[in-house]
C-alpha cells in the first residue's frame, strides 16, 4: 500500500471519528442549570457572620447551627422527590437513597459535603452535594431509570476545619476509623468540644449504616471545584480526575522553660515559640527544595499572658507530595530539622505523624466512566488535596468530575466556579453514573 493512500486511509477528512461514547440514556440526559445555580447561591444563607460570609464566602462550620439548616434544607428537598430511604448515620452523614429497575444491586453513590472551612467558598462541597441533588431531579423529571438504585450522600467533616481529623465519616465508611473515635475528634482550636458533641447538639447522630459492610456501593462518583488550574490553563471546563497526591499530618509540641518575658537574660531562655518559628521557615524551605507543598494549619502556645515567655507550643503543619518516595523525603528532613532545632533552643521536642495519606489512583473503570462523559470538552488532572472519594476508592470503584475554578482559588471567599461550568460537572456527573451503570449489565 503506498503511503498516500495509507494516509488517506488513516489521516483524511474522512477518518471516522468516535465523538459520543456515552450510553443511550447518558446521551440523552440533561440537567437544569438555572435550578443548580439558583440552590447554589440560596444555600448559602447558611454562613456564620464574619468577614469571609460579608465578602460573599462560606463559614458553615461541621456540626454548627449554619450545618444543621444546610442538612435540614437538604432534607426537605430529598424528601420531596420521594425517596426509597433516608437515614443519618452514626457519624452525622446522610445517605439518601432512590429506587432502581433491580434493587438487589448494591447503589451508585454520588456524594460530597455541605459543611465548610472557616473561610471557604460556595462551591467547595456544596458543587458535589447539589449537583448530585440535581441529577437525580433531572433523572426523574426524564423519566430515566439506572438499574441499579441510586444514593446521594452528604459526608460529615470532610474538611476537618473544626475537628481533627478530615474525612471523619468516609474514613469510618471505607474502615479506616471507628464511629467511636470521629466522635472524639477535638476541637482544633483547643477547646475541648468533640464532634460527637456538636452533632448531638444539632439533632445529627442517627442509626444509620456506617460502614460499606453495612451499606455496600457499586461505585461512587464526586464533583468538585479543582482547586487548581489545569482545567483553566486548558481551556475545559470539566475534566476526569485520575488520582490524588499524598499527604502527612504533623503535630508537634516543644516544652521549654516558665520565665519572665520582660526581666530574664536573652541568653539562654527556652522559648518555645521562638523554636517552632524556626521550624515554620525551615518547612517554607522545604517544600521548595523538594518540589512538594507544606504549610503550618495550627499553632497554639502559652502560657497565656502579657510578659511571659512562652513555655509550651503545639505546630501542627502539612506536607504533601506526588510521589511517595518524595513525602517520605520530606518527613526525614524536617523531623531531623526539628530534633536540632530542638537541641539548640533546649526544648524538649514530641513529633508526631498524625494523619498519612499515600498518592494513588482512583479505580480506571470508574474513571472512563467519567472522561466519557467530558468527551473533548474535558481533560485529566490530579487532586492536591484529600476528598471523601480518596476513602470510597479503598472499597469501591470511586472517580472524581472536576470543574474549572477561577485562578485556582479556593479556602477562600473569592472561590468562583461559573454558572455554565458547574452545570457542565452535573452533566458530566449524571453521565458518568448512566455510563457506570450500564456497565453492570
Amino acid at each position: 500500500m503506498s503511503r498516500i493512500l495509507r494516509n488517506r486511509l488513516y489521516n483524511g477528512p474522512t477518518t471516522r471519528r468516535y465523538s459520543n461514547l456515552n450510553s443511550p440514556k447518558a446521551r440523552r440526559f440533561t440537567i437544569n442549570g438555572d435550578r443548580l445555580w439558583q440552590d447554589i447561591h440560596y444555600t448559602a444563607q447558611w454562613s456564620a457572620p464574619g468577614s469571609t460570609s460579608d465578602a460573599g464566602g462560606l463559614c458553615r462550620l461541621s456540626g454548627s447551627k449554619e450545618d444543621k439548616l444546610a442538612r435540614d434544607w437538604f432534607v426537605e428537598q430529598v424528601h420531596s422527590l420521594k425517596p426509597k430511604s433516608y437515614a443519618v448515620n452514626g457519624t452525622g452523614s446522610q445517605f439518601v437513597t432512590f429506587p432502581g429497575e433491580d434493587d438487589s444491586l448494591p447503589p451508585i453513590a454520588m456524594g460530597s459535603h455541605l459543611d465548610s472551612v472557616a473561610t471557604g467558598g460556595r462551591f467547595d462541597g456544596p458543587l458535589g452535594v447539589i449537583g448530585a441533588l440535581e441529577v437525580v431531579r433531572s433523572l426523574k423529571e426524564q423519566d430515566i431509570r439506572t438499574r441499579a438504585p441510586v444514593t446521594l450522600i452528604n459526608w460529615t467533616n470532610e474538611e476537618g476545619a473544626r475537628f481533627f481529623p478530615p474525612l471523619g465519616s468516609s474514613c469510618v465508611y471505607a474502615g479506616q476509623s471507628t464511629v467511636s473515635a470521629a466522635h472524639e475528634s477535638k476541637a482544633n482550636n483547643g477547646s475541648g468540644e468533640t464532634l460527637g458533641e456538636a452533632l448531638q447538639s444539632i439533632g445529627y447522630v442517627g442509626e444509620g449504616p456506617n460502614t460499606f459492610a453495612e451499606f455496600p456501593l457499586s461505585a461512587h462518583f464526586e464533583i468538585h471545584v479543582e482547586q487548581h488550574t489545569t482545567l483553566e490553563e486548558a481551556g475545559k471546563p470539566v475534566g476526569w480526575v485520575e488520582g490524588w497526591q499524598g499527604i502527612d499530618v504533623f503535630e508537634v509540641v516543644l516544652r521549654g522553660e516558665d520565665g519572665h518575658a520582660n526581666t530574664y537574660p536573652m541568653f539562654g531562655r527556652k522559648d518555645s515559640l521562638v523554636g517552632a518559628s524556626k521550624l515554620i521557615t525551615e518547612l517554607d524551605e522545604l517544600a521548595y527544595s523538594s518540589g512538594g507543598y507544606t504549610t503550618p494549619t495550627n499553632i497554639q502556645s502559652g502560657p497565656v499572658g502579657s510578659c511571659n515567655i512562652q513555655s509550651w507550643t503545639k505546630l501542627v503543619f502539612c506536607n504533601m507530595h506526588r510521589e511517595l518516595d518524595g513525602l517520605t523525603t520530606m518527613e526525614q528532613a524536617i523531623t531531623a530539622k526539628a530534633q536540632v532545632i530542638a537541641a539548640r533552643h533546649g526544648l524538649e521536642l514530641d513529633i508526631s505523624r498524625i494523619m498519612h495519606l499515600e498518592p494513588g489512583s482512583f479505580w480506571p473503570e470508574a474513571v472512563a466512566c467519567v472522561e466519557r462523559a467530558c468527551g473533548d470538552r474535558g481533560i485529566g488532572a490530579k487532586t492536591l488535596t484529600a476528598h471523601d472519594s480518596t476513602m470510597t476508592t479503598l472499597v469501591c470503584p470511586t472517580a472524581m468530575v472536576f470543574a474549572r475554578g477561577k485562578d485556582g482559588i479556593s479556602h477562600c471567599a473569592k472561590e468562583w466556579t461559573s454558572k455554565e461550568d458547574c452545570a457542565e460537572s452535573a452533566l458530566v456527573l449524571g453521565r458518568a453514573v448512566l455510563n457506570f451503570d450500564e456497565t453492570l449489565r
